[in-house]
């Protein structure tokens, strides 16, 4: 159908990249799909058969998130669409966190969306044309739970970012679009744990 594109996803084996792979491939679009867990990724992909390619990919990994591009281009030709939907939090203040952790929720929420921005855009500069993607939080925003505290500052720093690449390209090249989405409180493994979390720690405050 004319109205295929082929749309790239990171962290597609659960949650929304999950559930937005689910959607669009149901509407016949062509699915490249990255995770590291290979057995989920590819119960996601199967139903679309030679529409979906799944692709296991560690994308705080530079070298992998070319890797992922050169698969979509070897499959499709071409990608109109790449989202960086991969993310991952923990349960620490502020004060909590060791520099390990810190180091670690900045490679998943931040470079590796900023790996994608760098690797997807000089393609979409040779077509003049292609949307990429960035999923952050309304936790960017709002102190809802503190005890995701750098998973928020990385958000927040996405944000950021992305809001800078638009205005690199707008004027130059009006037919790529940069998007961010902030979800709220959505039915993924990731919001539920965050909720148990928090429902612990005030159980712990009280003495319960």
């Amino acid at each position: 159908m004319a109205s295929e594109k082929v749309i790239v996803i990171t962290g597609a084996s659960s949650g929304i990249g999950a559930a937005l792979a689910g959607q669009l491939g149901s509407r016949g679009q062509r699915l490249v799909l990255a995770a590291r867990r290979e057995r989920e990724l590819r119960q996601v992909s199967e139903p679309f058969g030679r529409n979906a390619l799944p692709v296991v990919a560690d994308v705080c990994q530079r070298s992998q998130v070319e890797n992922l591009r050169e698969r979509a281009l070897a499959e499709f030709g071409h990608v109109d669409v790449w989202i960086n939907n991969a993310g991952t939090g923990i349960a620490r203040k502020v004060m909590e966190l060791t520099d390990q952790e810190f180091d670690e929720m900045l490679a998943v929420n931040l470079k590796s969306a900023f790996y994608g921005m760098q690797v997807i855009v000089p393609h979409f500069k040779e077509r003049r044309e292609g949307h990429l993607i960035n999923l952050s939080s309304f936790l960017s925003r709002v102190p809802f739970v503190t005890f995701r505290s750098i998973y928020s500052a990385a958000k927040a720093a996405l944000n950021s970012l992305t809001t800078q690449l638009r205005m690199d390209l707008a004027a130059e090249y009006p037919g790529i679009h940069i998007s961010l989405v902030m979800p709220g409180v959505v039915t993924t493994e990731f919001a539920a744990k965050a909720l148990r979390e928090k429902r612990h720690r005030r159980r712990s405050r009280r003495g319960l």
